[in-house]
């Protein structure tokens, strides 16, 4: 399949504003659009953009493919194509480019550090988790921090998205002390927490739901 993908390209040490570069490739249609950013690295070693795993595990490859957020490794080239043109690839939108696909990841860190993103333990639980909570917990731990409900949201109060799914999930663990009082962490109004539930599975990569009446 003969392709041709437009790449964002932005070097501030010596560009003001950001340009496309085309990259012309003959791919399969059942490989990614990550395949064919690494053939167009090939073309121009120059390019920079993360990626790691090509599993849809790690979150390294998100980035904006034809205006939506995804992942690079998990988006087939059939059907990035689909629309017709050229494939365009740019960084993930809400973050700040720091060069190519490459954007700065640290306040999306520090909004994930604002939550106390790890389990405070209770010094009476006695170890058991029903499976009704262990099939509401699955869900949200499969968050990979990949970043695209933050591209995805436009507000969603003081915390950023994920940090909200890091949150809710450990907000319902049986075996935290702080629980759903960790809900005071998020300084984010009811109305917009209930819309974020409600978007998330379709934005997320990994399809998370969170049940909001475990949470409101």
């Amino acid at each position: 399949m003969e392709t041709v993908i437009k790449v964002c390209r932005f070097d501030p040490g010596k560009d003001t504003v950001p340009t496309f570069q085309e990259f012309a490739m003959d791919l399969e249609g059942t490989q990614t659009v990550l395949d064919a950013l690494l053939l167009a690295w090939q073309q121009d070693p120059s390019l920079s953009f993360r990626r790691s795993c090509r599993s849809a595990i790690c979150g390294s490859c998100a980035v904006r493919i034809n205006g939506r957020p995804a992942l690079a490794c998990q988006t087939l080239m059939q059907q990035a194509s689909a629309h017709g043109g050229p494939i365009i690839v740019e960084p993930l939108p809400h973050f700040r480019q720091l060069k190519d696909l490459v954007v700065d990841l640290e306040p999306f860190f520090d909004s994930l550090k604002a939550v106390v993103p790890w389990l405070v333990l209770r010094d009476d639980y006695d170890g058991r988790m029903t499976p009704e909570v262990a099939r509401r917990l699955e869900g949200p731990a499969t968050c990979i921090l990949c970043g695209i409900c933050d591209a995805e949201f436009d507000e969603t109060g003081h915390v950023k998205p994920a940090a909200l799914v890091k949150a809710l999930r450990l907000a319902q663990d049986p075996r935290d002390a702080a629980g759903i009082h960790r809900l005071r962490l998020l300084q984010t109004p009811p109305e917009i927490l209930k819309l974020f539930l409600k978007e998330l599975p379709e934005k997320c990569p990994k399809g998370i739901t969170i049940d909001a009446s475990k949470c409101l």
